[in-house]
């Protein structure tokens, strides 16, 4: 495994980004069992990998759950459902928006997003390691 760095300089932060884009990448394609979704499929498609790094890329922590996302999906649960209203969200063309959590060993709580698109795919869109608030 490679060394993550912490910080969160620029440099940092594309590096991040980097290691995110090669452990995510061989996934494009596939499809994942989701326990939020009584094991219905996720598919994980370009953007979705593309939408993850540049989001969880901020942070360690965020690096840190992107790596387990397949961890992550099976042990979701749902937390919430949006209508997408603004252009960031239905750049994917979605439906519906769904919010789930999954907690991960030594990480903690980790939300994230799922898409449903009008023919009923569901696409993974990003995680990120949830903040306390």
């Amino acid at each position: 495994m490679k060394l993550i760095p912490t910080g969160s300089s620029r440099e940092e932060v594309y590096i991040r980004r980097a290691i995110i884009v090669e452990e995510l990448s061989p996934l494009i394609g596939t499809s994942v069992p989701c326990g939020a979704f009584g094991g219905k499929c996720v598919e994980i498609l370009y953007n979705s990998v593309d939408e993850t790094a540049t989001r969880a890329s901020r942070s360690y922590e965020s690096t840190l759950a992107a790596m387990r996302l397949v961890e992550a999906l099976r042990k979701s649960s749902l937390i919430g459902v949006d209508i997408p209203k603004n252009k960031q969200k239905k750049k994917m063309y979605f439906t519906k928006i769904y919010e789930l959590r999954a907690t991960l060993t030594n990480l903690g709580e980790v939300k994230i997003i799922v898409g449903e698109r009008n023919n009923k795919r569901m696409i993974h869109y990003c995680i990120t390691k949830k903040i306390k608030e």
